[in-house]
């Protein structure tokens, strides 16, 4: 889908007209889902998966058109979502404990708190495996870690509770309760943490054939000579690879169609769950005050580049959907085409809510970009950084700017990377030793030693050796072949 079908779109009905500034505070309704990269919606064209309550929040509101993550890793990127801080300053750089974050990071719900709004957290947190509440939150319904698809268990307010059914429904449920006990004596500010679609992405039951009878093909990069093309010689052994997930040792799905279908089934879930709690929002009166902010915690490889997983700052690991609403603070039908961050999400709530913005937050307030401030000047670049040495992945910072990608491999040092997106959407040929682009390499290289300086980046510790690869924590349960 182009930008211009998308706006047309978007612009189309009566939801696209101006509106006035808000009599009062904000609600805020905060969703994120798990490994669902950009593309994975029916407003963005997907030509499978259907997602009509999440693009609901997209045409009664917002669609960043280019929306990334500064790290494409779960815990450090909903650590960034909520202090709006890049992961070497609030120092959740991996997918293990962060005691230090709980008790020293402002959290935007914290801050809202702190200025007399009811706040709520119910779902994934995975800010380590810890389910305990955290600070800032009157109420608290975490699962523990990554949770379980089916019959999870939660930790509310402090006490273990066993629930039945699929964690997306049970989760939304949870949500709707809360939305339904509020009074409108002081505004909420509800958190949802959908599980899907993570590994190992079980869809409820009514979605097991959903696609059942779809020919789904592998992406044009799946067979990619990746050293052919010129990439560094860890991308090649990074994350893991797509032939050995599905036909080598690891074998989590049994074979691709099986994988991907219930990728897509599980995103489907995640919209069912996003429709009920909208659905709630609608029914208890709250929907025309309350900013909606809708993101993935980071994209993912479904084959692309012989790759699954995510890690590495190609195009489907790095981008995210994001979308909001807030029908009465912005007009509907937006499509912006703004680099917006991960690090903006936590700047922009505190904004609408008239709620100073702490020094050390890194992004910046996308409500001028959304009420359509004249004379803003926006970035043209983004700092993505990764350090988690697992599963061979390799330690790596990287800038983006509209046209060009620069990455730069610290651990193991190799052959670093220099993209045109302008020319090569799929990042297949690796342009860092043609010397027509070598005052863009110097460009480049200078632009992430800048965003180095401004961004107080210090090097990662790397003494530790980098984990093989190997199969995931998640027990491998052997599944019955099906379309």
């Amino acid at each position: 889908m182009t930008r211009r079908s998308l706006v047309q779109m978007l612009a189309a009905g009566p939801l696209s007209r101006a509106v006035a500034a808000p009599a009062r505070r904000p609600n805020v309704l905060y969703i994120v889902t798990d490994d669902q990269r950009w593309d994975l919606l029916s407003l963005r064209g997907h030509p499978f998966v259907k997602t009509p309550n999440m693009d609901r929040i997209g045409r009664e509101g917002a669609v960043f058109l280019n929306s990334f993550v500064t790290t494409s890793l779960c815990s450090p990127s909903r650590a960034t979502i909520l202090t709006g801080r890049y992961a070497h300053q609030h120092r959740v750089q991996t997918n293990g404990s962060s005691p230090r974050f709980d008790f020293e990071e402002k959290t935007f719900p914290a801050l809202l708190h702190g200025a007399g709004y009811r706040t709520a957290y119910v779902g994934k947190w995975h800010i380590g495996d810890d389910a305990k509440p955290r600070v800032g939150f009157d109420h608290w319904a975490a699962l523990p870690g990554q949770g379980i698809y089916f019959d999870p268990t939660l930790n509310v307010n402090g006490t273990e509770r066993k629930f039945t059914g699929h964690v997306d429904q049970v989760v939304s449920g949870l949500a709707v309760d809360f939305l339904k006990q509020q009074d409108g004596k002081k505004p909420f500010a509800l958190c949802v943490g959908i599980k899907s679609p993570h590994a190992e992405q079980l869809p409820p039951e009514h979605l097991k054939t959903l696609f059942a009878h779809a020919e789904i093909p592998k992406p044009p990069t799946w067979s990619e000579d990746v050293r052919a093309n010129g990439k560094a010689d860890v991308v090649k052994g990074a994350c893991i690879q797509a032939e050995e997930f599905f036909d080598g040792p690891i074998k989590m799905k049994g074979s691709y169609e099986r994988f991907i279908k219930d990728f897509y089934r599980s995103v489907v879930s995640a919209d069912e769950a996003v429709g009920r709690v909208l659905n709630a929002l609608d029914e208890t009166g709250q929907a025309n005050d309350t900013l909606v902010v809708f993101a993935g915690d980071n994209g993912f490889f479904l084959g692309e580049h012989g790759l699954v997983d995510k890690r590495l700052p190609y195009e489907e690991s790095m981008r995210i959907p994001l979308l909001m609403r807030y029908p009465a603070g912005f007009r509907a039908g937006q499509a912006p085409p703004q680099m917006a961050l991960n690090l903006d999400i936590c700047p922009t709530v505190l904004d609408f809510c008239g709620v100073p913005t702490p020094a050390n937050v890194a992004g910046r307030s996308l409500r001028p970009v959304l009420t359509g401030a004249r004379g803003v000047p926006w970035r043209n670049e983004i700092f993505y950084e990764y350090v988690e040495r697992i599963w061979q992945s390799p330690a790596l910072v990287a800038v983006r700017t509209d046209r060009y990608k620069y990455i730069e491999y610290l651990d193991p040092a190799d052959t670093n990377e220099l993209y045109d997106l302008a020319v090569d959407e799929h990042e297949m040929r690796n342009v860092i030793r043609e010397t027509g682009y070598a005052p863009v390499l110097r460009d480049m290289k200078a632009r992430l030693e800048r965003l180095k300086r401004t961004t107080a980046w210090t090097p990662p510790d790397l003494s530790k050796p980098n984990t093989p690869c190997r199969p995931r924590r998640h027990p491998i349960v052997p599944i019955a072949p099906q379309n």
